[in-house]
């Protein structure tokens, strides 16, 4: 077979195949840009530290509500109980002279409102919920 040009794309296979070719094969073919990968990257990099930021803030946020609930729930444990306290009932805290107290009498029903510090529940996992 006979020599081909340089600039003209030949297989023995298909031919002239530079029409099927996804790059340019001559001086005269269409140009084609390369893709700006320190700009991807830049960008790519940010959308993972988002995700990391928002991931890093919802574990803080889950954290203070945990340590929070812990609190609440030793504070409540620690008080002066006269009585067995039973799930899901709610029971409420005073704070008699420096002693706090758990009550199962409200507030509104013998007037020591000053006292009052809050209504609590115990809940399934014997942790004591702030009820608002």
């Amino acid at each position: 077979m006979e020599k081909k040009p340089d600039l003209i794309v030949w297989s023995e296979k298909g031919g002239y195949d530079a029409k099927l070719k996804s790059y340019p094969t001559s001086a005269g073919s269409q140009g084609f840009d390369l893709p700006n990968v320190p700009l991807f990257r830049e960008q790519s990099s940010k959308k993972m530290m988002d995700v990391f930021n928002r991931e890093h803030q919802e574990i803080k946020e889950r954290i203070e509500k945990m340590y929070d609930e812990y609190n609440t729930s030793i504070m409540v444990w620690e008080s002066k109980i006269s009585f067995e306290p039973i799930v899901g009932k709610s029971y409420f805290l005073y704070n008699f002279a420096g002693e706090l107290t758990l009550s199962l009498i409200a507030p509104n029903e013998w007037g020591r409102k000053k006292d009052f510090i809050g209504e609590y529940i115990l809940n399934s996992d014997n942790k004591w919920v702030t009820q608002k």
